[in-house]
């Protein structure tokens, strides 16, 4: 070899070596910001289920690894009670719309919050792998109550907080009925879907990144992301009745994740399309149809209408 095809070859090398580096550097400094949530970046309570003229208590409970949790209690009338289970970033505020219509039909509403979200101890988000613990949690102080059926506990997620329900519930922990909006959890599609919103980089490398950044934020967070493959275990919530809801425009995580999650979901199922809809916005496109097809599902499998 010559002495100028060896330089060459060496300046390749290196400039290999050099690329390489960045993009460990890169990834991994874009996983720590999507799995970290500490206190000063969280949004601000500015409502709370008063605003929305419902009476209600101020709870917490403690999961079975040490965090704090915090949360609202709305009481209902009719026994049946459902929990309401937010999104990321967000916080239980974020579902004070789906708990004004649903108390007003009689129910009792759980806005519980996630760890590493709201006022919550914990600063690290694993998707649904850890955040299990939270609904197990506030699933044991529902079942504490004497005014909540513990036969009638319902569930509806949205975003995060779908994929992990789906998840928990997929474990038979005893959910009577479980609905989605923009359900998802952590997989290679999803965080795809993700880096094309948030970075819109050239298509061919994202993949790339993807992979990237899925390994740095497993081993940040420790978890597996192949333990968050919420289509792989849908169908194991059967008999559970689930209600899947989803946008068409949702440019987040693609409106494929649901239609995906339907499919491989098992009986009883049903789907409510919004094709104008994006990622958790139903109420801005079809208010009527989504508040009347979320809470006539309830209806028909927590009250038996």
């Amino acid at each position: 070899m010559n002495q100028g095809l060896k330089i060459s070859l060496i300046g390749f090398i290196i400039l290999l070596g050099t690329v390489f580096i960045a993009l460990v550097i890169v990834t991994r400094s874009q996983a720590v910001d999507i799995v970290n949530h500490p206190p000063e970046e969280r949004p601000e309570i500015k409502e709370t289920p008063e605003d929305y003229g419902m009476i209600y208590e101020k709870v917490s409970v403690t999961t079975e690894d040490g965090l704090k949790l915090y949360g609202w209690y709305i009481p209902g009338e009719n026994g049946a009670t459902i929990m309401v289970e937010h999104g990321s970033p967000g916080g239980r505020q974020d579902g004070l719309y789906e708990a004004a219509f649903l108390n007003k039909g009689g129910y009792g509403v759980l806005l519980g919050s996630f760890r590493a979200h709201d006022e919550c101890e914990g600063e690290l988000i694993s998707f649904g792998y850890h955040e299990r613990k939270d609904i197990a949690a506030w699933h044991q102080y529902l079942l504490g109550r004497d005014d909540v059926d513990p036969e009638r506990i319902g569930l509806f997620g949205e975003s995060m907080g779908g994929g992990t329900g789906i998840l928990y519930t997929a474990g038979d922990p005893g959910i009577a009925a479980l609905a989605t909006g923009s359900g998802f959890a952590l997989t290679q599609e999803v965080i795809e879907k993700f880096i094309q919103f948030e970075l819109d980089p050239p298509q061919w490398i994202t993949p790339i990144l993807a992979g990237f950044i899925k390994f740095w934020a497993q081993r940040e967070a420790d978890f597996r992301t192949a333990d968050l493959d919420t289509e792989a275990i849908i169908a194991n919530i059967s008999p559970v009745p689930i209600l899947i809801i989803h946008g068409g425009e949702d440019d987040k995580i693609g409106p494929d994740s649901g239609k995906q999650l339907f499919a491989a979901a098992a009986e009883p199922k049903e789907l409510l399309w919004i094709p104008e809809a994006g990622h958790v916005n139903f109420e801005d496109f079809q208010p009527e149809e989504y508040k009347n097809t979320l809470l006539g599902f309830f209806d028909q499998h927590l009250l038996k209408q």
